[in-house]
């Protein structure tokens, strides 16, 4: 399989996981409270140029134009980095024949990216340590996650059965 055929594949697995996950999000916490998180994630992308990368708290920082399409672009692109970035960890093998465990370790091992990256970025330190209850949000991106590596993994499956 050449690199971009991978991916090719790691972005549909990617778009597909990101549509799952979010599907269960929906379910979870209601379409409000996942549209309301990605406003965030907008605001931060949309304030980076005159905030700063760090905030002291997203919430108190000033709404910007379009928040919400930022947010929801941002989350989307990166589900397709991940599901690229699967592929090229787990190469075209994983593809041809997915297994569950690669999927799903992938997905919880992701959940680094927001404990160690966005969330001390948007002021709520490491692995949300400045929330009320942090291990109720941990837990909650745990779940997120691996929710992710299946839809990675559920992916890949309805991929091999389109495709062959």
């Amino acid at each position: 399989m050449e690199f971009t055929e991978l991916m090719a594949w790691g972005s549909a697995l990617g778009l597909g996981a990101t549509l799952l996950t979010d599907c269960v999000g929906f379910l979870r916490q209601g379409v409000a409270a996942t549209h309301g998180f990605y406003c965030l994630v907008g605001r931060w992308v949309g304030s980076v140029h005159c905030q700063g990368v760090f905030h002291d708290d997203i919430r108190t920082t000033p709404p910007v134009r379009a928040e919400a399409a930022l947010g929801w672009a941002a989350h989307i692109g990166l589900g397709l980095v991940f599901g690229m970035a699967f592929a090229v960890l787990f190469g075209a093998a994983a593809l041809r024949s997915p297994q569950a465990w690669q999927g799903l370790s992938f997905g919880v091992l992701t959940v680094l990216v927001p404990w160690l990256i966005f969330q001390p970025f948007f002021g709520w330190g490491v692995a949300v340590a400045r929330a009320p209850e942090p291990w109720k949000l941990r837990l909650r991106g745990l779940i997120t996650h691996a929710v992710f590596g299946l839809g990675l993994w559920l992916s890949a499956v309805l991929l091999n059965r389109l495709i062959t």
